[in-house]
């Protein structure tokens, strides 16, 4: 899995798990020190890049229908092999994941950079009935080093923009790749677009409500640069995105909200269907609701909401940030002690359970890579409701025999797996 990394923090797309690299214990946004809110604040903006962009929406689309394609494939058997891979496209998931990966761009760190020349490159997908072939976008650097500009650069040069401009005195400086490579491939075509900290964010914005992000990015700078298109405002970027229509891939023509609100819809119904039918757990099922009544909200009625944010310089005071906890609250965090913690919504109850999506993420990881130990164990042995024991590091899926469930052994009882044995 692709982890969105700073030198003091990450975030985990699709798994909602976000690490500050603090031993401070108390992660309430008015009491941390400034570098530590600015690491968190990073972090959030990938959170709300996961939930809020065509991109993130799809990512977890696609996550969703491995896990469905997957517990179909092995449900019934005694033992399956992992890393499971699936090597038919009958359901479009491997299709699904092959695009994925190639959009999604290189991240490797390199701490100075400089785009000499931008290329084209057309990668042929494997057949299918609607896409026959996925192009990317490759930059050149003077050592002839390469990097593929996608959907990860343009996520990170968005947050690390957000960060300079809403805590200008306490980020901490980061590698030109990738965390500023929109701003140097939008200088490469227009140098007085690419220095406008405001339009590129803008243009990094609206790119991730692409399934192409880097494709989409660098086709709007060419026509910036050639004077098709005039950007004088960074409000007008967002303008011509909501005007514009484009033909999908079934021939459709139509604005990229309609295929934001329909994915949306899909997204909520996978998400809901990771657990069905247990009140004990309804709670899940709530913050899932909040996320998607903003995520409408704000792509809907509020197109400006992250220039409003990017232009107040005091994160503690950053009302379109507390708007943004007020409605969904935080994903899971950890900090360096690996002690969780949640911000809550407003109306939050207390005790919800935050710790589903890193049991989804740790049966991810069994099945795609073949991970067998439970990596939840440390939250577990301070959880005064869990029961770790030696199956956690062996064969935590055999936990779902026990009387009382943990989140793994939960996931694994509720989608019809016991008995079943990874080998």
């Amino acid at each position: 899995m692709t982890i969105l990394k700073t030198l003091l923090g990450s975030y985990i797309p699709t798994f909602f798990e976000m690490h500050v690299a603090t031993r401070d214990d108390d992660m309430t946004i008015n009491k941390m020190s400034e570098r530590d809110v600015t690491v968190l604040f990073h972090e959030y903006i990938h959170f709300l890049q996961d939930i809020t962009t065509y991109y993130g929406l799809n990512n977890l689309y696609v996550q969703s229908e491995y896990f469905h394609s997957v517990v179909n494939r092995i449900k019934g058997n005694q033992q399956f092999h992992v890393p499971f891979m699936i090597e038919d496209n009958n359901d479009n998931v491997l299709l699904n994941q092959i695009v994925c990966k190639l959009t999604v761009g290189d991240y490797a760190e390199q701490e100075h950079y400089h785009v000499y020349s931008i290329d084209e490159m057309e990668e042929e997908l494997i057949p299918n009935p609607l896409l026959k072939n996925v192009k990317s976008i490759v930059l050149n650097f003077d050592d002839d080093s390469l990097r593929s500009f996608g959907a990860i650069a343009i996520m990170e040069s968005m947050a690390y923009i957000l960060e300079r401009l809403c805590s200008p005195n306490s980020y901490v400086s980061s590698p030109d790749y990738p965390y500023r490579a929109a701003e140097l491939v939008a200088q490469y075509y227009d140098a007085n677009f690419g220095n406008n900290l405001l339009k590129v964010l803008a243009l990094c914005d609206m790119s991730l409500q692409n399934y192409n992000p880097g494709l989409c990015f660098v086709n709007i700078m060419e026509e910036v640069k050639d004077g098709k298109l005039q950007f004088v405002t960074p409000e007008s970027i967002y303008d011509y995105f909501y005007k514009r229509r484009v033909k999908s891939v079934y021939g459709r023509v139509t604005s990229w909200q309609d295929s934001y609100n329909k994915l949306l819809d899909q997204v909520d119904t996978c998400l809901q269907d990771y657990i069905k039918g247990i009140d004990s757990l309804k709670s899940y099922h709530e913050w899932i609701n909040h996320l998607v009544d903003f995520s409408r909200d704000w792509r809907n009625n509020d197109r400006y909401f992250l220039l409003k944010m990017a232009r107040k310089n005091d994160l503690k005071k950053n009302d379109c940030w507390g708007y943004a906890v007020a409605r969904i609250g935080s994903p899971l965090m950890v900090n360096a002690n690996n002690h969780y913690f949640k911000l809550p919504y407003d109306g939050m109850q207390e005790g919800e359970s935050v710790e589903m999506y890193a049991a989804l993420k740790e049966i991810y990881s069994l099945f795609l890579a073949g991970s067998k130990p439970c990596g939840l164990l440390t939250w577990c042995n301070g959880s005064p409701e869990s029961t770790p024991n030696e199956l956690c590091n062996t064969a935590p899926w055999k936990k779902a025999g026990e009387t009382k469930l943990c989140p793994y052994a939960f996931f694994w009882r509720h989608w019809g797996l016991t008995g079943c044995e990874p080998v």
